[in-house]
């Protein structure tokens, strides 16, 4: 059941990200969050404990952890998981407001270590359930091969190229990602 604090909490959320998308993590005072959501300071301050808590909890939503974890639920293995993930993905992030978060969220590292210490542990931990499903093990090998699918994917969705359309891009990026993880897999059992 939804209750009135969950949609007070989630409008702050959406205001939180819309204007962090606008103006940076910390070029937006919590005050211009609150003002936009319609509320006090005071209750985003209850809401979430600092502004560095709703940094989190934004740049959490900025990353593709959703799409992910809906593949991952779908029971999705291989090919059909990156698929699946492929295309949610380039979907996400023809947002303006998603493409601008995300590149916020992966500049937390230099602009504040501590959140940037809990995403990366998000990651890591993203990274490898995902390699376990798509490889069936979460080899360093399959875990470098994750992370090059999405860098491929945010590297598309950021700068398009003019001369390869969403469905191709994604079946070469996909192709490329298992033969490699195949070569290395080949060369161990040698």
């Amino acid at each position: 059941m939804v209750t009135r604090k969950d949609i007070v909490k989630e409008r702050i959320l959406t205001v939180a990200m819309k204007v962090f998308s606008k103006y940076g993590y910390f070029g937006a005072p919590v005050q211009l969050v609150a003002k936009e959501a319609d509320v006090s300071k005071g209750l985003v301050f209850w809401y979430f404990r600092s502004k560095d808590e709703l940094i989190l909890e934004v740049a959490k939503r900025s990353l593709p952890l959703d799409l992910i974890n809906r593949g991952l639920e779908k029971g999705l293995v291989g090919r059909s998981l990156l698929e699946s993930i492929g295309e949610e993905y380039i979907k996400k992030y023809v947002d303006p407001m998603q493409r601008n978060l995300l590149l916020h969220t992966m500049s937390l590292g230099v602009t504040s270590p501590d959140i940037a210490v809990h995403i990366r542990e998000i990651c890591e931990r993203t990274i490898i359930r995902l390699a376990e499903r798509v490889f069936g093990e979460a080899t360093l090998p399959n875990r470098v091969a994750m992370r090059a699918f999405l860098g491929g994917l945010m590297c598309y969705t950021l700068r398009p190229p003019k001369d390869i359309d969403e469905k191709t891009f994604l079946e070469n990026l996909i192709n490329m990602v298992l033969s490699v993880s195949k070569q290395y897999k080949n060369m161990d059992s040698s």
